[in-house]
């Protein structure tokens, strides 16, 4: 075939270079196609070529499902503080509780200033004094005197020991009295406005005086009442002293004393205490310890007991 024959002056030709192609000759009818031949072996990969430029980035896909809620992490440090918030109005007042126990005394205040005095009152009625019974008692017994009247009529009633036996002669007493008001002052006497009964000259008094004189040598008894009552503006406790003195001194035993708590208190002051009189003559009168009390009703008798 003239094909076939071209084919081989070809490949005779010198391996240096191709021979020239001939002409190609008149194409054959097609004959029936063969079967295609087994599949060769795949060649070795080639190498990488180049890295083509990068494409653009495609569109976001569609968002997935949420996936499940994880572990919770543990808990971090607690923050600054923050700013105080604005306050809120005020909640509906709660029901009262229970009283709780009472608590303990506190200290006693510091003293308050003195008030201012108070109007005079209108005055009283005179007062008047008679004397009511007299009456002996045992010897060595205490004498007595009480009021058995009123503030503004005065009944004074006396229970005057009795001698010892073998004395004889008239007996030596004095009763001095003062049935009005009358203001204390810090170590004043008091005064006796009047002498109900006098007996004797031993002893004596002038009326509306102080002091009781005793003018013979023996052994004598004083007793005292009194009734005393806190003034307002004095300072409230104290404690007022009534004392008999004997020359200035006070008498061993003749001292009677009350606390006061409360302004307008009242206290009955007594005593009633033997002394001696060595040489005469003795004056003798009742003290107040203290100013800012008022005495009523008060009463002084001394009697000569004896040599």
């Amino acid at each position: 075939m003239e094909f076939m024959t071209g084919l081989s002056r070809k490949t005779a030709g010198c391996a240096d270079r191709p021979a020239p192609t001939g002409a190609t000759g008149a194409t054959g009818a097609a004959g029936e196609r063969g079967d295609q031949g087994p599949r060769g072996d795949q060649g070795p990969e080639g190498p990488a070529g180049p890295q083509g430029p990068q494409g653009q980035p495609g569109g976001n896909g569609a968002t997935g499902p949420t996936g499940p809620t994880g572990p919770t992490g543990p808990t971090g440090a607690t923050g600054p503080t923050g700013a105080t918030g604005p306050a809120g109005e005020a909640g509906a007042v709660g029901a009262t509780g229970a009283t709780g126990e009472t608590g303990a005394t506190g200290e006693t205040g510091a003293t308050g200033e003195t008030g201012a005095t108070g109007e005079t009152g209108p005055t009283g009625a005179a007062a008047t004094i008679r004397i009511g019974t007299v009456t002996t008692g045992d010897p060595g017994t205490e004498a007595q005197v009480t009021n058995s009247g009123s503030d503004e009529d005065a009944v004074f009633d006396f229970v005057i020991p009795r001698g010892e036996p073998g004395g004889g002669g008239t007996p030596e007493v004095l009763a001095t009295v003062d049935p009005t008001a009358q203001s204390t002052a810090a170590g004043g006497a008091l005064a006796f406005t009047d002498n109900p009964l006098v007996s004797g000259t031993a002893i004596s008094h002038t009326a509306g005086s102080t002091d009781v004189v005793i003018s013979r040598p023996g052994i004598y008894q004083a007793s005292f009442s009194g009734s005393f009552t806190a003034d307002a503006g004095t300072t409230i406790p104290t404690t007022l002293l009534t004392t008999l003195n004997q020359n200035g001194a006070a008498v061993t035993g003749g001292t009677a004393r009350h606390t006061f708590t409360a302004t307008g208190e009242t206290a009955e002051l007594t005593f009633s205490v033997p002394f001696r009189v060595t040489a005469t003559p003795v004056n003798l009168n009742v003290v107040a310890s203290g100013a800012g009390f008022t005495g009523r009703d008060l009463t002084l008798t001394v009697i000569r007991l004896g040599d």
